[in-house]
């Protein structure tokens, strides 16, 4: 096994321009992937493990604090349905740039299986959304706790799948070829 070189291969007759094109085009979709990937996971993690928490702290008052989450929420959904739907189309800009060359069966099976988790996170995410957040919003206070543990899991099991799929990238990038 070759180590993955930072260039696509090189078609024969193609020219110096061709292949400093397809490496600029390569590396910049690359970047999109991985930068709207960790804004992804960062949000996330900032959200469940910071904002949350320390909100709930601040206001005390379940009233007040579940206000403050409504209220920076709004909105939320179609920009990270937007922000999944980027890390979806760079990642198949991936493949379709990487496809013409020769790469390893291993990589193949990474690249399902981040396919895999990717529909996992959209089907969570549109469980949370369209479910659980309609739940949460017209929630009793007695029944706040047991939502408030769904939308934990929920945001545990989505920090998992990216922070999953980032390292699978890293090890496609690696048996690439």
């Amino acid at each position: 096994m070759r180590p993955a070189s930072d260039s696509l291969d090189k078609s024969p007759g193609m020219t110096f321009n061709g292949v400093v094109q397809h490496i600029l085009i390569y590396w910049s979709i690359a970047a999109l992937h991985v930068l709207a990937g960790a804004a992804w996971f960062g949000a996330m993690f900032f959200s469940l493990m910071l904002l949350q928490p320390r909100a709930r702290r601040f206001f005390g008052d379940d009233e007040k604090f579940e206000f403050f989450i409504a209220s920076i929420s709004q909105g939320a959904r179609w920009k990270v349905l937007s922000a999944l739907a980027l890390i979806a189309a760079s990642g198949a800009g991936l493949v379709l740039l990487l496809s013409r060359q020769r790469i390893s069966r291993e990589w193949w099976i990474l690249i399902g299986v981040k396919i895999v988790l990717m529909v996992m996170a959209m089907g969570i995410f549109w469980y949370a959304s369209w479910r659980l957040w309609p739940r949460r919003i017209f929630a009793s206070a007695d029944e706040l706790p047991a939502i408030r543990r769904r939308f934990a899991a929920v945001g545990i099991s989505l920090i998992l799948i990216a922070g999953a799929s980032m390292a699978l990238g890293l090890l496609a990038r690696a048996l690439r070829v």
